[in-house]
């Protein structure tokens, strides 16, 4: 008995709440993957839309849908299966010459994944080349039609006008990844089902594959045959099988058998399958009545999902908290699988089932950064937008002798964690894992081995590539919904997610330069100033607050309101007069570099700038102003002269027009210096 088969696997179903219902999967009572269901996270993974093509990139292999939502739904090149000219030619009203394999010895093998979208067929040897044989037969001849759909006529890519000449092998254009070299035009009709939820800024992500899960049967109308789950090991109870499905299915639709299915009756198989075949002509209804983007198919609600796709022999216990859904569960199980109603039980607890079970403390760690180890390490996760980072660090264990095995046993204790976590937080994408530096190949070997090991428990793809020489682990995992924190939190409005705030004396600063600008652009003296009211708090604190300096300082008038809808880090500015709000127009961003033509030469042989000072007047005149602002409260007696001045620094002195203009502020002031006056020089 293997490791698996050793757990204590629940499904824990908390529907105490009209508007919310949660799944949680445990092992040996830990929690490893958790469903949330409410008004606000809409599913769409498995859902059937007839779209239409809005837009075709071939440079992105991918092509843009519109299935009704808000965003364009994303089909990848890869998605277009061979069965599109069946599905084109269905959606025409047209039919198809249906390929037949039942009388193929050899069985469809298939790999059972989360949604009967994900099923990829591995077709017999034979199959496969017998279709490579006929595309490089099709190669350079005109392709047949395939039906019309929308009013427009689909044909194959390999298709030429009649007459032209071959093109030379060296020009010809990269091979496309259309299944079956067909071409999506803009404005046709496609059947789509979706395989990824969207999240961020992107789309669903939807296949031309169509498939209706059962609890024993998978439905693929566009692809004619019958699979078998590579979990059914029997070569007799394979043959069985398949010689029921062929008695019972419609020879153009194609069946994939579960692995639930082992030992089952065919009174069993019989019944599931017609389910799909009634699912299956309502939406033959639908897409000849309804002009696209429609939705076609609704998957079942999240518990229903959740009992066909992972409810088994080796589920050891059902437990739920509402009396409405343990009826339906009992019913489920009591057609299904008979012999394991014993499993199903109705919680009568006084608390809550998540905290009777010690489910919700773990539900609550999904949601922050740092994990820890039962040695003292911990583990640290990082979200960007490209990529999950985790860092594992020894913590308190590192104080410890024998580093070498310490750093092995964190690390191993870090694997079987982060794979735990992976599943339960539903991280997809990449993954890269910073273990505890290692000198030993042997260590590293038993990481990466102990880390695969944990990953095969995940229901989701994946891949898992050895240690590199820096210690980084990189992992890609699947990604079908979105993760746990994107379905129970929201981005802050304050930080925008990045989780650090400018400080308040960053913000005064720029506040500050900001009022610098405006007075040496604009000739008035009054403004409104809107912040958040913290920082309205911290402006106006004190009998001398930074408010009152800043309208001393700048000679101006501020009034400030508190404004709410603002976050801690932004400002507005209004002009009083305008009443409009001008903070861009006075912005580091919004200001326009000055020009040299416009800047008067000196009479001497330098007339050129500076290009220090030339710096400082480009870049916003903020280094310039600030000058200006001291000078303008001194006069030029209170500053030391060198002894001795020669002609040629004093004409360089003079062809500045900064200190030019300063020299003359400072004379209509005080009046022509006197020579007695001079202040001596200092010691």
């Amino acid at each position: 008995m293997n490791y698996q088969q050793r757990l204590q696997k629940e499904i824990i179903i908390n529907a105490e709440r009209e508007d919310e219902v949660r799944i949680a999967i445990t092992e040996d009572s830990h929690l490893v993957e958790l469903f949330v269901e409410t008004p606000e996270t809409e599913r769409h993974v498995g859902d059937v839309f007839l779209g239409r093509i809005a837009k075709v990139i071939p440079g992105m292999n991918a092509a843009f849908i519109n299935v009704g939502l808000e965003q364009d739904a994303f089909l990848h090149f890869s998605d277009v299966g061979d069965s599109y000219e069946t599905s084109s030619a269905f959606l025409a009203g047209e039919d198809a010459e249906m390929r037949d394999d039942d009388d193929e010895e050899e069985d469809y093998l298939v790999e059972e994944g989360a949604t009967a979208a994900e099923q990829k067929i591995f077709r017999p040897r034979n199959e496969r080349n017998s279709s490579r044989s006929n595309s490089r037969q099709s190669n350079g001849r005109a392709a047949p039609s395939v039906g019309k759909a929308g009013g427009m006529e689909l044909r194959l890519a390999t298709e030429r006008p009649s007459g032209s000449k071959p093109i030379p092998r060296g020009q010809r254009p990269v091979p496309s990844l259309l299944g079956a070299n067909v071409v999506l035009e803009p404005e046709h009709p496609i059947l789509v089902q979706v395989t990824r939820e969207a999240f961020a800024n992107k789309g669903v992500r939807v296949t031309s594959r169509i498939s209706l899960p059962g609890r024993f049967l998978v439905l693929v109308p566009f692809e004619p045959g019958i699979g078998i789950s590579r979990k059914v090991f029997s070569v007799r109870e394979r043959t069985r099988l398949r010689r029921i499905v062929r008695s019972l299915k419609p020879r153009e639709l194609g069946v994939i058998i579960r692995t639930v299915a082992e030992n089952k009756e065919e009174s069993a198989l019989r019944e599931d399958l017609e389910k799909l075949l009634e699912q299956w002509r309502d939406i033959e209804k639908k897409a000849h009545e309804i002009p696209p983007p429609a939705l076609m198919y609704r998957d079942p609600s999240l518990t229903s999902s959740v009992m066909r796709d992972l409810f088994s022999p080796d589920i050891t216990r059902i437990v739920i908290d509402s009396r409405k859904m343990y009826r339906e569960v009992m019913d489920y199980v009591e057609w299904a699988a008979p012999n394991l109603t014993g499993t199903v039980e109705l919680f009568r607890g006084s608390r809550s089932i998540f905290d009777e079970l010690n489910i919700e403390s773990q539900i609550e760690q999904t949601l922050t950064r740092k994990i820890a180890l039962p040695s003292g390490g911990y583990l640290f996760f990082e979200h960007t937008e490209a990529m999950v980072v985790i860092d594992v660090n020894s913590g308190r264990y590192a104080a410890r002798r024998e580093q070498e095995l310490n750093s092995l046993k964190t690390n191993l204790e870090a694997a079987r964690e982060i794979s735990r976590q992976l599943r339960l937080r539903d991280i997809g994408g990449i993954i890269v894992i910073d273990f505890i530096d290692m000198n030993e190949e042997r260590n590293k070997k038993k990481v990466y081995d102990e880390m695969r090991k944990e990953m095969r428990k995940d229901r989701a793809k994946s891949s898992v590539l050895p240690l590199t020489e820096f210690g980084l682990m990189q992992i890609t995992r699947q990604r079908i919904r979105r993760s746990i924190a994107q379905s129970l939190s929201e981005t802050c409005p304050v930080c925008g997610g990045t989780g650090i705030l400018v400080s308040k004396m960053t913000i005064i600063g720029q506040i500050e330069r900001w009022l610098e600008r405006y007075r040496e652009s604009s000739g008035e003296r009054s403004v409104v100033l809107r912040v958040h009211p913290t920082l309205g708090d911290m402006l106006g604190k004190g009998f001398f607050s930074p408010i009152l300096k800043l309208e001393f300082k700048h000679k101006m008038r501020i009034r400030l309101e508190p404004d709410e809808s603002l976050t801690g880090d932004e400002f507005r500015f209004f002009s009083t007069k305008q009443q409009k709000d001008i903070t861009a127009e006075f912005s580091a961003a919004g200001l326009v570099p000055v020009d040299v033509s416009d800047i008067d030469e000196g009479e001497g042989e330098d007339s050129s700038l500076d290009m220090e000072d030339m710096d400082e007047r480009s870049s916003g005149g903020q280094l310039s102003s600030s000058l200006d602002d001291r000078s303008s409260t001194f006069d030029e007696d209170d500053f030391d002269e060198p002894e001795s001045v020669g002609d040629d620094d004093r004409s360089s002195y003079d062809n500045v027009p900064k200190l030019r203009e300063r020299n003359q502020r400072s004379e209509n002031r005080s009046g022509p210096r006197k020579q007695g006056n001079r202040p001596r020089r200092r010691r």
